[in-house]
């Protein structure tokens, strides 16, 4: 499904015309709406990203992927086979006040965002004495769609099938609350429920044969599950 043929079901949904550009234009925002509020809610696979990127020599603030990071699971140094530390701001500045030290990487703080791109910066200590490949692991945002992604099937632009009915039905649901229907969106409400449930259980079938500890009724995950062949208990 492409995200043109997704705001159309949108639309559907709620009794408009998808060939009015704003009817469009709104379930396309619903959707981009609901994406950002699903994205921090579990541990989705579909956001896991790996990437590297190559340090220059007597640099040490670097913007390593283009697009905004959620988290960051870790760095190593292929070049010289050694994982790197993330570490907070107070022992990076401990490590090295005078930011005098040149050499091997072995720790990385998370710096902030860049000034013109708004993207998360890294910050190395030691500085790099030369060029090495870093690799990185992390959890990606996924930018706000616009009309020229209406082509592009949700696949491509980073979204499992499974997710499509999760951002259909949550956008109908907005737009109808937005037009007074309470019923409707209630309805649709349901139905979101439903659909993010059953994402749930697929993104824990994809992290492959392990246990889950229990966690609390009021987050996400609810008991212990097993998944494979084991007993799934709740």
């Amino acid at each position: 499904m492409t995200l043109g043929q997704g705001i159309t079901r949108v639309l559907n949904r709620v009794g408009l015309s998808d060939s009015t550009e704003e009817f469009k234009g709104r379930a396309r925002d619903y959707i981009n709406q609901m994406l950002a509020e699903i994205m921090p809610l579990v541990p989705w696979w579909w956001l896991d990203k790996e990437s590297t990127f190559t340090t220059v020599a007597d640099t040490r603030t670097y913007q390593p992927v283009s697009g905004n990071i959620t988290g960051w699971y870790s760095f190593y140094d292929e070049t010289n086979s050694r994982k790197l530390t993330i570490v907070g701001p107070a022992e990076y500045e401990l490590s090295d006040i005078d930011r005098s030290e040149s050499g091997t990487v072995e720790k990385v703080f998370i710096g902030g965002t860049d000034a013109t791109t708004g993207y998360p910066t890294i910050e190395l200590w030691r500085t790099p004495s030369s060029d090495d490949t870093i690799r990185m692991r992390y959890k990606q945002d996924i930018d706000e769609w616009t009309s020229s992604n209406d082509a592009s099937d949700f696949l491509t632009l980073g979204i499992p099938r499974i997710m499509e009915s999760v951002l259909i039905y949550g956008a109908a649901s907005l737009y109808m609350e937005q037009e007074g229907d309470d019923s409707g969106a209630g309805r649709e409400g349901g139905n979101l429920s439903r659909a993010l449930d059953a994402a749930k259980l697929q993104n824990l079938a994809m992290q492959g044969d392990r246990t889950y500890k229990a966690i609390p009724a009021d987050q996400s995950y609810d008991g212990l599950f097993r998944i494979g062949t084991d007993t799934v208990s709740a």
